[in-house]
């Protein structure tokens, strides 16, 4: 599995760096941006994980006579601190848990960027797929059978991700554009646990961490450099 994982990460650093050489060589142009990311969880990643913040830093290889280019992006999310309860169907009487969870994550993708090629203002369309690296620190606490329970359920690991988005640039003036766009981003293998699906029976627990989606509504807004 490893190096399975090793294998793939070593193919899309290769793409990023073929796509680079080969654009460079057709004298194509280059932009440069950092953004401040906010992210908004959905799906089951949404049903545990706060608020995110993150920084991020895009590379745009294009063509200025074309609607066609290549991006990558390597960003750093934090999703804050957020706690919710065990149903207390789920527990034996005299029982009460809260699940406390959250998460920093380190993003690389790559893939195609189409765009209105001419004009101040440039609307755009892209698609990228990479990977996601997670550290996930989960804790459920509270009582179980009346009973003091605390156990940690952390996950660290790496799956495949990808994103779909759309956003605009504008010139801000020479070389420089200003951009704001927005993306779903979605990655595979995270394992933490779900509130529900917690079970307890006298002063015992039973939770573990099963495989879901991580999904994220990401919005950006920031600032590029280059022609």
């Amino acid at each position: 599995m490893r190096k399975r994982r090793a294998g793939w990460i070593a193919m899309l650093i290769a793409l990023a760096s073929a796509s680079s050489a080969t654009l460079s060589h057709a004298d194509k142009t280059f932009m440069e941006g950092g953004y401040i990311t906010a992210g908004f969880p959905t799906g089951d990643w949404g049903k545990i994980a706060g608020f995110g913040l993150g920084l991020e830093n895009t590379d745009v290889l294009h063509d200025s006579e074309k609607a066609l280019a290549f991006r990558s992006s390597l960003g750093l999310h934090y999703n804050f601190s957020r706690t919710e309860s065990v149903p207390q169907a789920n527990l034996a009487p005299n029982s009460q848990l809260e699940l406390e969870t959250k998460n920093w994550s380190l993003f690389f993708g790559i893939g195609p960027e189409f765009s209105k090629p001419s004009g101040d203002v440039h609307p755009f369309i892209f698609g990228t797929a990479g990977f996601d690296t997670y550290w996930t620190k989960s804790e459920l606490s509270g009582t179980a059978g009346g009973t003091p329970y605390s156990a940690k359920h952390g996950d660290s690991r790496i799956g495949f991700a990808w994103s779909a988005g759309l956003g605009l640039r504008r010139h801000l003036g020479e070389g420089i554009q200003g951009e704001l766009s927005a993306e779903f981003r979605s990655g595979s293998g995270h394992q933490f646990i779900l509130p529900d699906e917690v079970t307890g029976s006298g002063t015992t627990v039973n939770a573990s961490r099963d495989s879901h989606t991580t999904n994220q509504i990401i919005v950006r807004f920031g600032t590029l450099f280059g022609s």
